[in-house]
This record gives structure tokens, sequence and C-alpha cells, in this order.
């Protein structure tokens, strides 16, 4: 059980990693949204994106720092 826990903690700097990426998402997709029009609909694709670029950038993280 314990070891599923760990799995699926997330440490502090993820969580950091995490709202950064939002926050760029949400700004990119808010700029796009002014450009090409219809901010909302860009500004929640710039959030999703931003959460899903975060959560792989994470996972490599995690991964790679295990190997070294």
């Amino acid at each position: 059980m314990s070891k599923m826990l760990e799995k699926i903690s997330v440490s502090e700097k993820q969580y950091e990693n995490i709202a950064k990426g939002i926050a760029w998402g949400v700004g990119v997709g808010t700029l796009i949204g002014l450009i090409i029009g219809n901010v909302a609909l860009w500004f929640a694709i710039g959030g999703v994106l931003g959460i899903i670029s975060s959560l792989i950038y994470s996972f490599f993280n995690k991964h790679t720092n295990k190997n070294s």
C-alpha cells in the first residue's frame, strides 16, 4: 500500500511545475485567443495543455533522477 502512495504522491517541486505550466498555458492561450478570437476557448485549451505538459515534464524528471 505504501508503494502505491509513493507512486502517486506529488512533491513540492512538482506542484511548482504544475502551477507554472498552468500559468504559462493560460497566458499563451489568452494571447492566442486575443489574436484569433474566442478567448475563453483558447484560455481553456492553454490551461489543459499546460497541465498535460507539466505532468509529462515531471514524469520524465522523476524517472531520469531514479536512473542517475
